[in-house]
C-alpha cells in the first residue's frame, strides 16, 4: 500500500492502528499494510466499523482486568489502557485479505469475515471486480 494510504488509515483510525509505528518485534503492524492499493476502500470501510466498535468498548486495566477504572488504574499497576483491541496484521495471503487482531469480539470477527470474503472478488491492485486465480 502506498505511504499516503497507510498514513491516512493510521490517522483516521488511531485506536485500531495504535500499533502501526511499533517495532516489528512488538507487532506485525510494524510492517505496515502488506497489500495493494486496490483494497484500500475495502480496508477503509472495515476500519470505520471496527474503530466505532473499539471506541465504544469499556476501558480496562491490562493487569487486573478491572473495567471500572476511569483513567489511572486504582490497583496501582499503571497499565491502564482505553483500548486493548487493535489490528495486529493486515496483509494479502493466498489472494485474499487477512486482517488479524490482538484480540476480538464476535461483532468484530463478523465484519472481518465479510471484508475478507469481499477481497476474493476485488482486485488487490486496482480495486475493480475480479476473480481469484491460482498461483502465477
Amino acid at each position: 500500500m502506498t505511504p499516503e494510504h497507510d498514513k491516512l488509515l493510521v490517522q483516521s483510525f488511531p485506536l485500531l492502528y495504535a500499533d502501526r509505528q511499533a517495532s516489528i518485534r512488538e507487532s506485525c503492524m510494524g510492517w505496515g499494510f502488506e497489500c495493494g492499493d486496490g483494497w484500500f476502500k475495502l480496508i477503509w470501510d472495515l476500519s470505520e466499523k471496527l474503530e466505532k466498535i473499539i471506541n465504544n468498548l469499556p476501558n480496562y486495566c491490562t493487569w487486573c482486568g478491572d473495567s471500572e477504572h476511569q483513567s489511572i488504574c486504582e490497583c496501582g499497576c499503571k497499565k491502564y489502557e482505553s483500548s486493548w483491541i487493535r489490528a495486529a496484521q493486515v496483509k494479502e495471503k493466498f489472494g485474499t485479505l487477512r486482517f488479524y487482531m490482538t484480540s476480538s469480539i464476535d461483532e468484530i470477527d463478523e465484519h472481518i469475515s465479510v471484508a475478507e470474503k469481499l477481497s476474493s472478488t476485488t482486485c488487490e491492485n486496482c480495486g475493480e471486480a475480479g476473480i481469484r486465480r491460482g498461483s502465477g
